[in-house]
């Protein structure tokens, strides 16, 4: 018989805290996600404290005394602002029961009467048994992949990087560290091109991420508050006009895991393996310069030419995570 019980993280015993981290560490193994947290204070500072706030909610599930799940709902907003719970499950086990469903569904069903819809999120679609049951649709959908250090060909890039420039002399690739007003329109523009024509558009519940110059200036700002480098190439036509760029996110404090994103070109310059000769830019620098362990990347299952690039590059699968909106 399962049951889900409420963890208060203020009243955890060491011996309790410890084995919610090493249900963690089989989480991670068996997903294959990060392994964000090196030790119990690290997971204790970085995860459990978040559970504080009134409005975030950490759970387990139990089958008798035997922990088989770990789960979260906490309060955030979806891509255009609006106000958004999300849960998430995390199950030890590979096998499914009816009865582990029921014990879940019952939380779902108590969080949609709460809040009249419910953002959950599930790892390789194995509670698509569960959303079946529910109004639904599918907000984001996306394969995620890692890049170890270790696994970069420094001498494919260096070899790329000569026949990209000999083959793109109409073509100029710069690097900054941030946004500048001079490239700023120009940025965000060539952002929402490429946003129109991901595939993750045509998932029925997908909400468009919007970028605007302010909204980039205030992103420059937390950045630097917050001491995260944002790496970005940039590559230009004979007009200076901004025809693709790639951005990576690193964290100065902790850089074991930078976040490459936005990888985009324009619709007239596409098929001239612009991607390549980007990502072949940003992961000598990165290789060069930044002390990391694996670079994340997310695409859409059916985004065969951002998956085509970065496993070129040494990218490898992990995990499907799905986000789906339940609706009460």
């Amino acid at each position: 018989m399962y049951k889900i019980y409420k963890i208060d993280p203020i009243n955890l015993t060491d011996k309790e805290a410890g084995n919610l981290y090493l249900i963690n560490k089989n989480i991670v193994k068996k997903y294959n996600l990060l392994g964000l947290f090196k030790d119990i204070n690290s997971y204790k500072d970085l995860f459990l404290s978040t559970f504080n706030e009134i409005d975030n909610e950490l759970f387990v599930l139990k089958k008798d005394s035997l922990i088989c799940g770990i789960l979260n709902c906490i309060k955030s907003a979806d891509w255009s602002g609006k106000e958004q719970y999300k849960l998430s499950v995390s199950l030890c086990d590979s096998i499914i029961d009816e009865s582990m469903l029921k014990s879940i569904d019952e939380l779902v069903q108590e969080k949609l009467n709460r809040h009249g819809e419910l953002a959950v999120v599930t790892y390789n679609n194995e509670l698509e048994k569960l959303v079946k049951k529910h109004t639904s649709k599918v907000n984001l959908k996306a394969n995620y992949y890692t890049l170890k250090k270790e696994d970069i060909d420094i001498d494919l890039i260096n070899k790329s990087i000569k026949e990209f420039e000999a083959r793109n002399a109409d073509l100029s690739i710069k690097y900054t560290n941030i946004i500048s007003d001079e490239h700023i329109q120009q940025y965000c523009d060539l952002f929402m091109e490429t946003m129109e024509d991901m595939t993750d558009v045509n998932e029925d519940g997908y909400v468009p991420f919007v970028i605007t110059p302010e909204k980039q200036r205030q992103i420059n700002s937390s950045n630097k508050e917050n001491n995260i480098t944002h790496h970005c190439y940039m590559i230009f036509n004979s007009n200076n006009e901004m025809i693709a760029k790639s951005n990576v996110r690193v964290s100065n404090n902790n850089p074991r895991f930078p976040y490459q994103f936005m990888i985009g070109v324009k619709r007239q310059y596409r098929g001239r393996s612009l991607g390549k000769w980007l990502y072949a830019s940003m992961y000598k620098r990165l290789f060069e310069s930044v002390d990391f362990e694996k670079v994340l990347v997310c695409h859409h299952p059916e985004n065969k030419p951002a998956i085509n690039i970065s496993e070129w590059i040494g990218y490898k699968f992990n995990y499907l995570e799905t986000i789906h909106i339940l609706y009460k």
